[in-house]
């Protein structure tokens, strides 16, 4: 009887971890020379109906992240892309955009912070 029991939370326990399961994708380095209001452009895509987290850091010199605009996004095979989203004030330096997907899968691209004029 201990056996079934150990073998039914097992079971259950490896169904619920594989059920909520995300994906994150990490674009590259995006460089901003000067001070300004800027937009994030940015393509999305999934093969299924779901959420995408979408957060974009600041990197400091030593690769640490700090985060400074996050927004979520529901998007499927059918959404329109890319989609723009204003960031506000960013300084000069380098980001980085991080999209986490609640399924298995999905992408990010192309990328691109632009100036607001």
């Amino acid at each position: 009887m201990k056996k079934v029991v150990m073998i039914l939370l097992l079971a259950c326990f490896s169904f619920s971890t594989s059920a909520f399961a995300a994906y994150t994708a990490t674009s590259h380095d995006l460089t901003v020379s000067q001070s300004a209001q800027y937009k994030l452009s940015v393509g999305l895509w999934s093969s299924t109906n779901e959420t995408v987290e979408l957060s974009l850091y600041s990197k400091g010199p030593s690769g640490q992240l700090n985060k400074v605009f996050s927004i979520t996004a529901n998007i499927g095979p059918t959404s329109s892309s890319p989609v723009e989203y204003s960031v506000g004030y960013l300084s000069p330096g380098t980001y980085v955009l991080k999209g986490e997907f609640q399924g298995s899968y999905g992408s990010l691209g192309p990328i691109s912070l632009n100036q607001v004029y």
